[in-house]
C-alpha cells in the first residue's frame, strides 16, 4: 500500500497554475464583496440597479470560490479539476476575444488575458504536467498498486 508521501509532487508548472488560480479566486471574492457594497452608492440607487449589482457581486464571489476549489483539485492531480480549469480558462479567453469586438478599448489587456490563458492550458496539458495527472489518475484506480 502506498503512503501519501509516495505520491509524486506536482511539476512547477502545475504549482504555478495553482498559485495563479488561488490569487484569481481571492481577487474575485474581494471584488464581489466590494461590488455588493457598491449597491449603496447614490448613483446605483438612483438608477435602481441595486439588485443587478448585488447579484453580479454574488456571482463573482461564487466564481472565486469555484476557482479555489478547482485549484485545490489540481494539486491532487484530479483530472476533472484539470478539465474544469481548462474550461474556465478557455471561457475567460473567449470572453476577452469577444470583448475586443464589442469594446475595442484596452486591447492590450485582453490580449494579455488570451496569452495567459494559452500558457495556462499548455502548463496543464503538456509535458511533465500531463504525466503527473496520468500518474495521479492511475493511483486512484482500485486494484492498481
Amino acid at each position: 500500500m502506498r503512503s501519501p508521501s509516495d505520491a509524486p509532487r506536482p511539476p512547477v508548472r502545475v504549482v504555478l497554475v495553482v498559485v495563479l488560480a488561488y490569487i484569481v479566486g481571492v481577487v474575485d471574492i474581494v471584488a464581489g464583496v466590494v461590488l455588493i457594497f457598491l449597491r449603496y452608492l447614490p448613483d446605483v440607487q438612483r438608477e435602481g440597479d441595486q439588485t443587478v449589482v448585488t447579484i453580479w457581486g454574488a456571482v463573482m464571489i461564487l466564481a472565486g470560490l469555484f476557482v479555489i476549489a478547482v485549484a485545490s483539485g489540481l494539486t491532487r492531480g484530479r483530472h476533472d479539476a484539470r478539465v474544469l480549469a481548462s474550461i474556465a480558462v478557455g471561457l475567460s479567453a473567449l470572453i476577452a476575444v469577444i470583448d475586443v469586438f464589442v469594446t475595442p478599448t484596452a486591447l492590450w489587456w485582453r490580449l494579455a488575458v488570451v496569452v495567459v490563458a494559452g500558457l495556462v492550458l499548455i502548463a496543464l496539458w503538456a509535458g511533465r504536467s500531463g504525466a503527473f495527472f496520468r500518474e495521479a489518475e492511475l493511483r486512484r484506480r482500485p486494484g492498481q498498486e
